[in-house]
């Protein structure tokens, strides 16, 4: 298991519910063995749920750059300082600098009509003489590594914006197979985790999973009001005597 922490840069939510600023984030990584249902489910079932009138749906980009060390102070501040000329192409979903875990990195999630929308984005900013000129060309001999994947919300998430500042945390769940993503385990299971959290003031803002990049990921954004009461309440989530649900996701 690896986890990370980040502090938000610019770090936006937005929504018919107005703004909110991230303010940082976790990120942990399972591989996850879901305990079966008393009825399997069958693969057409599942299929029925990931095809189903889905071409309209929103899509997001998560997008990771690891920075050098020795430019990584340099990197955030040319980045508050010069990001408005990325923001005007597409929609921010939210932007955050790793604290701790893997440092040194940045992570962005952008928001996109559906992958035509961002392909025309995309093209956009690769003729953007000012972006590129400006921005791209001084931090590109920064970053060490790039990754992306496109992710869709799954059909029970909702997006939920938080009311106030917070410390937000990103799981990475490395699913099995589609069918665990589908069947109504993870639903459940997340569902039972955002209930015991609340008392905890935790919010899960939103659940994806992966269309394009990693097979079978499952990333669940949560916003909590500090870290000691987050870690607080996942041990009392751990320490509920019936985890038939939750081993899914709290087992080492």
């Amino acid at each position: 298991m690896a986890s990370l922490v980040c502090k938000g840069l610019i770090g936006i939510l937005r929504g018919s519910q107005g703004n909110a600023a991230l303010k940082s984030l976790f990120n942990f990584k399972r591989t996850l063995s879901i305990p079966p249902l008393n009825t399997p489910s069958r693969d057409a079932e599942v299929d029925g749920l990931y095809f189903g009138n889905k071409e309209s749906q929103k899509i997001y980009e998560i997008r990771t750059y690891t920075v050098r060390p020795k430019d990584y102070k340099e990197y955030i501040k040319f980045t508050e300082d010069n990001f408005h000329l990325r923001i005007k192409h597409s929609k921010l979903f939210g932007f955050w600098s790793t604290e701790l875990g893997a440092l040194n990195e940045i992570v962005h999630i952008w928001e996109y009509d559906n992958h035509d929308h961002r392909a025309k984005v995309r093209q956009a900013l690769a003729t953007d003489a000012e972006w590129q000129s400006n921005y791209i060309s001084k931090v590109a001999p920064m970053w060490m590594s790039q990754t992306n994947a496109t992710m869709m919300l799954l059909p029970w998430s909702i997006i939920t914006l938080p009311s106030k500042s917070g410390v937000y945390e990103l799981q990475i769940f490395n699913m099995n197979s589609h069918t665990d993503i589908w069947d109504g385990r993870l639903k459940a299971a997340m569902e039972l985790s955002s209930l015991k959290l609340k008392s905890s003031n935790s919010v899960l803002i939103a659940c994806f999973t992966s269309i394009f990049g990693p097979h079978n990921t499952v990333y669940a954004l949560w916003q909590h009001e500090s870290f000691d009461k987050f870690a607080f309440g996942r041990l009392q989530l751990l320490s509920e005597t019936n985890k038939s649900v939750l081993h899914a996701f709290y087992h080492e």
